[in-house]
């Protein structure tokens, strides 16, 4: 253990009412480790700073009286954390941690200065002898092979996952800011996804730590709705301009663009027209705003250390299409 335990900031990230945050406060407020704060990012919940102040007094609130989306909330200004912290960590409104998971987070990475992100266990609410999501890998396209569902018994060790969940996760604050933070634009899904290829892509490791544990209550079903199809395709092709080398992004993106502009003709053919409207204009609004892509994966090239070969390698981004067939086939199991 170290002589002095760094500071923590703790973001837990909110939208618009009290009833999971007070529960997930209260359960942070038994966290044992001797120093942390916490910070909570709201999005148009109205009188929170008092309804804080009358039951957490010790916490801060960063509040916003529209919604900037859960990608941008991530990103805290210094000026309102503890100017000695070393860590981020972050938690969604509706995960419920125990006594030990941070003190479990910091001690790996304090150990281990090339790990960038700690995720902690994250089990289902519903069942917790189920994990809920960590990305093992992605397949060919960026969908997760997840942990979601595996039993939590079979993960007992410290293992390297390419992508953490920010529902539950412990930041190195250098890490955060060099990797530039989340991109804001995504506004919600994936941003995690393309935030921690970011990460991996400056030369740092990102690992599941099994004795952090944290239940999350999620979404039990994946529904299948507009604004996530909207935002998901979107956000997975900017993740994909971004973030690979251009020999590898070329036949990812044509494949993508392809099944995903026929899923959209599906939704359309199944009368489901929102959804095949939302599909395409996803498919559509990177394409009209390239440039600014591009502006945004020259920087991240720029600055890359670690080859997409290395991932390859290590079984971290695989050559097949495995776990996107998957969620295909869920989709349309929704529609039949």
């Amino acid at each position: 253990m170290p002589k002095k335990w760094p500071m923590v900031s703790v973001v837990v990230v909110n939208f618009k009412g009290t009833s999971q945050l007070e529960k997930c406060l209260n359960y942070l407020m038994q966290t044992n480790y001797p120093c942390y704060e916490v910070v909570v990012v709201d999005c148009l919940t109205e009188n929170l700073e008092f309804w804080i102040k009358q039951r957490f007094p010790k916490v801060k609130v960063v509040h916003y009286d529209h919604d900037i989306g859960p990608s941008a909330s991530h990103n805290v200004e210094r000026r309102f954390l503890n100017s000695e912290s070393k860590y981020l960590a972050f938690l969604d409104n509706d995960a419920y941690v125990t006594e030990n998971w941070l003190i479990e987070l910091v001690k790996v990475v304090e150990n281990n200065e090339k790990v960038g992100v700690a995720q902690a266990k994250i089990l289902m609410t519903q069942n917790d002898r189920l994990m809920d999501n960590a990305g093992i890998a992605l397949d060919a396209l960026g969908t997760w092979y997840t942990t979601r569902g595996l039993k939590a018994e079979e993960f007992q060790n410290i293992t390297e996952i390419f992508a953490a969940s920010s529902a539950a996760c412990l930041v190195r604050l250098e890490a955060f800011e060099k990797a530039g933070g989340f991109d804001s634009e995504y506004f919600i899904y994936d941003d995690d996804t393309d935030f921690s290829f970011r990460v991996r892509l400056l030369g740092y490791k990102i690992v599941l730590v099994p004795s952090a544990v944290v239940f999350h209550d999620g979404d039990p079903i994946r529904a299948l709705n507009p604004r996530k199809l909207w935002h998901s395709v979107k956000n997975r092709i900017y993740t994909m301009v971004k973030n690979y080398e251009l020999k590898n992004l070329w036949w990812r993106l044509s494949l993508y663009l392809f099944l995903t502009s026929l899923a959209g003709i599906g939704f359309a053919l199944a009368g489901r027209f929102l959804e095949a409207r939302e599909t395409l204009r996803g498919v559509f609004h990177p394409l009209l705003n390239f440039r600014g892509v591009l502006r945004k994966r020259a920087i991240v090239q720029a600055s890359r250390k670690v080859r997409d070969s290395d991932f390859f390698k290590r079984g971290f981004i695989r050559n097949d299409i495995g776990a996107t067939v998957a969620d295909i086939k869920l989709k349309v199991r929704q529609i039949l």
